[in-house]
């Protein structure tokens, strides 16, 4: 599925088998989440996922503690989403192949979306940024994934051998 600016979407089962990395939050069995803010990178091809949160006072609550250590919050965003407020977190992002993106999460009838097109613009613009830190190896949490080497497994994908 190739992914729509400013949609949310799920991810396969078999990317989290095939990735098995201990710290990215998988599906759970119930219902479908977590669901995941898409944008692609034109330099690799490849989807970096945000993972999306509804837990807004937890993060509220990180973001003002960093706030009041000058510490940059460019790794946790929060933004409306069809008037709801949500948590995207870069700091948990991960890139992978149109492959893996399974279904657009629907809500209410409606696609789940960004609409503001400035916003998922800045969005945009902040995951780069915390892209680049990701490749220069700089962990913002201990739980973090492994970005770096979900990039290469994706990358390797990508080549034509493996087609």
């Amino acid at each position: 599925m190739k992914p729509e600016i400013g949609s949310v979407y799920f991810v396969s089962d078999v990317f989290f088998e095939k990735v098995n990395d201990p710290f990215l939050k998988i599906n759970y069995e119930i219902n479908k989440r977590p669901h995941y803010f898409a944008f692609q990178d034109k330099s690799t091809f490849l989807y970096w996922l945000v993972p999306c949160s509804s837990k807004v006072n937890k993060y509220e609550n990180i973001i003002e503690k960093k706030k009041d250590q000058h510490k940059p919050t460019d790794t946790i965003k929060i933004v409306k989403i069809q008037d709801q407020k949500t948590v995207l977190l870069f700091q948990d992002m991960f890139p992978a192949t149109a492959n893996y993106i399974t279904d657009l999460y629907i809500r209410g009838g409606q696609p789940y979306r960004i609409a503001d097109l400035k916003l998922v613009a800045e969005l945009e613009k902040n995951a780069q940024k915390v892209i680049t830190l990701l490749r220069r190896g700089i962990k913002f949490t201990p739980t973090q994934p492994d970005a770096n080497r979900i990039e290469k497994l994706m990358i390797a994908e990508l080549l034509p051998e493996n087609e």
